[in-house]
């Protein structure tokens, strides 16, 4: 063993006890005693030569030193951890379970992805849906998530996926003709939308200098029952132009404004750094860099 490396007994008992802020918990944890936990995190601080924890009146707490080491070390042991199981249990027969809101696997994922299926199967997934940001991964057991708007989660990975832009979006016929977003405020009452992304109305009105009362009109639980709301004729909804090329082409809904101006959101592939070592992670991301990429013959923007 490279005599770098600290004992790993000793660096186990610290994750774990810096983890549960506990010496005791730690023990019933590792099943070993409080003293035991106690002598290993000693001999780590004399290796180190610096304390990890303040010994308080039945607690503990980490010091800075400690606070700094167990950031870097427990995700080291996350991942050997995730590895680990991978090998145990088969996982790397594993679907990558991806999660998304619902408008964007049915709207994007799945009807790329299916037609990804007829070249190819080398890549399982498992496709769940979520209704807010707080995705707990690794207590639901999710591999990646795909959202917009929030690249920085706590003890995660971001990478960037595409640009998307907000467009309200109604049945055609739904408005007279040549109305614009100055009108908006007269069909305030039927501004449609959804409590996933409660806030697109407002960007967008801030975009195109429309004052807009955003809480009146009717809410919706996501995006997918707000759209079938457009296409049924209750009012004008806020979308994602990119998750409804099939609306737009089937025409059940057009863009509402002529002079709408352009808000735009990104979308982001959300993981635990254990996710990456999952045998299809990469190739999955590899196919949506490839998905959102210009056409090679598509003209230099100017």
């Amino acid at each position: 063993m490279d005599p770098r490396l600290p004992p790993l007994n000793a660096l186990r008992s610290f994750v774990v006890a810096a983890r549960t802020a506990s010496f005791l918990r730690a023990a019933e944890d590792l099943r070993v005693t409080p003293a035991a936990v106690s002598r290993s995190i000693r001999a780590l601080e004399d290796y180190l030569g610096f304390p990890l924890f303040r010994r308080l009146h039945r607690q503990v707490a980490l010091t800075p030193q400690g606070q700094f080491y167990f950031d870097s070390l427990h995700e080291v042991f996350d991942r050997i951890i995730a590895v680990t199981e991978h090998v145990m249990s088969g996982r790397g027969e594993r679907p990558l379970v991806v999660c998304a809101y619902p408008s964007f696997i049915v709207n994007w994922l799945v009807p790329r992805w299916s037609h990804h299926l007829q070249t190819s199967s080398a890549v399982s997934l498992k496709m769940v849906t979520t209704m807010s940001h707080d995705v707990r991964f690794e207590a639901e057991g999710i591999d990646v998530a795909i959202l917009t708007d929030r690249p920085v989660y706590p003890r995660c990975l971001s990478t960037r996926l595409f640009s998307a832009t907000l467009v309200p979006v109604c049945r055609p016929g739904f408005l007279p003709p040549g109305t614009t977003t100055r009108d908006l405020p007269d069909w305030q009452d039927a501004l449609l939308h959804s409590e996933t992304r409660p806030r697109d109305w407002e960007r967008w009105s801030a975009a195109n200098a429309v004052a807009l009362d955003t809480t009146r009109g009717r809410r919706f639980e996501n995006a997918p029952m707000m759209y079938e709301a457009a296409v049924s004729g209750l009012g004008i909804g806020i979308g994602i132009r990119e998750l409804l090329g099939r609306d737009f082409a089937g025409g059940r809904l057009v863009v509402a404004f002529p002079d709408n101006v352009e808000t735009h959101c990104s979308f982001y592939v959300i993981r635990p750094p254990a996710t990456d070592s999952h045998p299809f992670f990469r190739p999955f991301l590899d196919w949506l860099a490839a998905e959102v990429a210009p056409p090679a013959d598509a003209a230099p923007p100017r």
